[in-house]
């Protein structure tokens, strides 16, 4: 199976609304993988009026946070005009080798690039997030090759999230993160 890859159209906003709208992207990709048995959490903005639904996960909320607070961290002691985020999924397989029993291969990845700016209209951020959450579960409606499911858990195949590095465009570090072992979540 080869790994699928979709790049979300850029979000211009600003430092203060970068952590928040990284939490609720992340959720909303998070939520439309989740196939097991999902606890639906609708969630709304400080930062813009605009809702979404979430998983009701204890864990993968807890990772997101950690992960959103480090991006806003990392472009702060930067002092960054961009931004760029990513969350892959796994499918675990069987290896049959004397030193491993496990490989995970990446089977989808979402990379989210972000223009901060210093003064944005609320108009046009609700406006960006709609098209991106339109966007990603488009995208989801039509993959039609995603792996067996093989656990009953809300959140049936591993994730990770990867930060953008800061001495690359974001892009290269993705690229190459893709390909090294994961740090994986559930």
């Amino acid at each position: 199976m080869n790994s699928k890859q979709y790049v979300l159209k850029e979000i211009n906003l600003q430092y203060a609304q970068l952590k928040e709208v990284v939490q609720c992207i992340l959720h909303s990709i998070l939520f439309q993988r989740s196939l097991g048995t999902v606890k639906p959490k609708d969630t709304t903005l400080d930062c813009v009026d605009f809702s979404y639904v979430k998983s009701d996960d204890p864990s993968s909320s807890k990772h997101i946070e950690d992960k959103s607070e480090e991006l806003l961290t990392s472009i702060m002691k930067r002092k960054a005009k961009t931004a760029q985020i990513s969350i892959s999924f796994y499918e675990k397989r069987t290896k049959t080798t004397i030193f491993s029993n496990n490989n995970n291969v990446c089977w989808e990845q979402w990379i989210i690039s972000f223009q901060l700016v210093h003064s944005m209209d609320q108009k046009s951020l609700f406006s960006q997030l709609t098209d991106t959450i339109n966007k990603i579960i488009e995208n989801v409606n039509q993959e039609k090759s995603i792996p067996p499911i093989t656990s009953s858990n809300e959140m049936p195949f591993p994730f990770s999230i990867q930060i953008g590095s800061e001495n690359t465009g974001g892009v290269v570090d993705t690229i190459y993160n893709m390909f090294k072992p994961p740090q994986i979540t559930k």
